[in-house]
Order: C-alpha cells, then sequence, then structure tokens
C-alpha cells in the first residue's frame, strides 16, 4: 500500500509548479493534464481533496480556481512546513510526504 501511494504522490506531484511563495501563501498551478490521472485513479477527486486538505493541521484556506487552473493555500507558517508543498511538486522527500499523507489520511 505505501509503495502504491507513494507512486501516487510522485505522479501528482508532476502536475503541478509552484507560481508565487511567501511565509502563509502559496499558489501553484495544475496542469489540465490532471484529468488523465483523475481518471485512472478513480479514488481521487476534488471532493477527496478538498476533504484531506481540511484535515492538515496549519492549513487555513484552500481555493481553487478550475478556470485558471490554479490553487492557493495559505496556512500558519508556525504550524504548517510548507517545505512540504515544495518538496511534492519537486519530487524530493517522497517517504516523508509519503509518511504524512498516510498520517493525515487517517484522520478522514
Amino acid at each position: 500500500m505505501a509503495a502504491v501511494l507513494e507512486r501516487q504522490v510522485l505522479e501528482l506531484a508532476q502536475y503541478f509548479t509552484i507560481i508565487h511563495h511567501t511565509k502563509g501563501r502559496i499558489r501553484l498551478t495544475v496542469s489540465p493534464n490532471i484529468k488523465k490521472m483523475l481518471k485512472e485513479y478513480k479514488s481521487l477527486s476534488m471532493e477527496r481533496a478538498k476533504e484531506f486538505i481540511k484535515k492538515i493541521d496549519g492549513v487555513k484556506e484552500f481555493k481553487l480556481i478550475a478556470l485558471l487552473g490554479t490553487v492557493t493555500i495559505i496556512y500558519d507558517e508556525n504550524i504548517f512546513d510548507a517545505q512540504l508543498i515544495e518538496d511534492f511538486v519537486n519530487g524530493k522527500n517522497t517517504k516523508q510526504i509519503t509518511d504524512f499523507v498516510n498520517a493525515v489520511i487517517c484522520k478522514i
């Protein structure tokens, strides 16, 4: 299960690019090609993503603008380590990210 999740995390990461990041706010673009992955993995959806993000300690707000293909995450930098998002997008520290995702999934 962990190997499958890690592969999904790596696959998902390739669809995101950081546009701008300041303390407390990060903005990402989302490739429209993500729809192909969402079709392949039936367990992934925007509803599940929103549910997942609500369970992350320190994340205050999650804004998706589908028309523009952007995601903005407002977070408390004293609680949430935004380096996780940067590592996710850049395909780094995948074991740590997978462990983090598993911990959040357990809260759902």
